[in-house]
């Protein structure tokens, strides 16, 4: 029995729902602050030195956080939403952590971080019951008997 097996034979399945859906949520959210506050995210990925690409990185970035958090609410293609979004948020919590030292905005590093396993853990689990992953998955049982 593999570790995903033994993950989804403890976990409930309605919690996993429900992670599932408040992350997607919230990476939805976090790229929609993203989008309305273009030009200081810009200015913040500048200040890394990545001056040339910092308007297309922002784009992507607002992209997969707002398309891959809608898609993660709705359980669709959920471990590839997962894998797409925890680079990013690998590079928020790295950057954020570099300016928590001498920034006062301290408090994105800890929401970064618990993303970011939030994300790991849902990747792991996967879609859960109320899914359209389970659905399709239930479809296709049926079409194999």
């Amino acid at each position: 029995m593999g570790i995903v097996q033994k993950l989804e034979s403890i976990n409930p399945p309605i919690l996993v729902d429900f992670l599932r859906i408040a992350l997607g949520g919230f990476i939805t959210y976090k790229g929609i602050v993203f989008a309305s506050n273009f030009d200081s995210f810009t200015a913040n990925i500048q200040s890394v030195g990545w001056v040339f690409v910092a308007a297309h990185l922002a784009h992507a970035i607002i992209f997969i956080h707002m398309a891959g958090g809608i898609i993660l609410m709705c359980g669709a293609l959920t471990r590839w939403m997962c894998l797409l979004n925890i680079p990013i948020l690998a590079g928020a919590v790295i950057f954020n952590y570099k300016q928590m030292l001498t920034a006062e905005n301290y408090m994105e590093f800890p929401v970064a971080a618990i993303t970011l396993g939030l994300l790991i853990v849902v990747g792991i689990a996967g879609s859960g019951k109320f899914s359209l992953d389970y659905i399709r998955d239930q479809r296709i049982k049926m079409k194999s008997t």
